[in-house]
């Protein structure tokens, strides 16, 4: 997909949720121009501002990247056939693959990632909680003040409120499957308050 069509999906979500770009730039942390060049193609943003921006529209990620039809319940993505995004690319040469993007309204949004040496770090802040789980290859992840060695098996569950960063480590690239958890506060609110008056019927 290419930045039109992402900046026109996300202009059409904002109209539709009825805010204009200084509110959509407030709620997610960033400027108003910075909102505007990204609804107009003009700019190719990271993952995680994408992530903020339908944080702030309240959307599933996955809405942002394709065109509006009839939703399946299920998303099938053959081995090599997931859509590339390389949303981060002109700023850290990262490869996103997009695993499930064809079905709309869910939780979490897994991606194949591919970081290859030279490529700089990267450093992102965002909502939600973030899952990763180590294909091939090693690197170091840091999340606030602590350094992570992730190597082939490994995984790694976490905030991504709190700063976090990738740095490749060796010469041979880095893949690894990344999910992005959408609207978890949300959501954990109303397990703990279902869970609450579960408990207060059977007592």
């Amino acid at each position: 997909m290419n930045e039109q069509t992402l900046g026109a999906n996300i202009r059409q979500r904002r109209e539709e949720a009825g805010i204009t770009v200084t509110e959509l730039a407030r709620r997610a942390g960033l400027t108003k121009s910075a909102v505007s060049k990204i609804e107009t193609g003009k700019a190719s943003p990271p993952i995680s501002t994408i992530l903020r921006i339908a944080q702030a529209l309240n959307v599933p990620l996955a809405e942002l990247f394709t065109e509006p039809e009839p939703s399946l319940p299920f998303a099938l993505t053959r081995a090599g056939e997931g859509h590339i995004i390389t949303r981060d690319g002109s700023r850290f040469g990262y490869s996103y693959e997009g695993l499930a993007l064809d079905m709309k309204r869910k939780a979490a949004e897994p991606f194949l990632l591919t970081i290859r040496p030279g490529d700089p770090q990267g450093a992102f802040k965002h909502g939600g909680e973030e899952f990763v789980y180590m294909l091939s290859g090693q690197m170091e992840f840091c999340v606030g003040k602590q350094k992570l060695r992730l190597g082939r098996g490994d995984a790694l569950y976490f905030n991504p409120s709190h700063p976090h960063s990738t740095r490749i480590i060796g010469k041979k690239p880095a893949r690894f499957l990344c999910l992005f958890v959408q609207g978890t506060g949300e959501f954990r609110a109303r397990r703990e308050g279902a869970h609450s008056r579960k408990k207060r019927r059977t007592s």
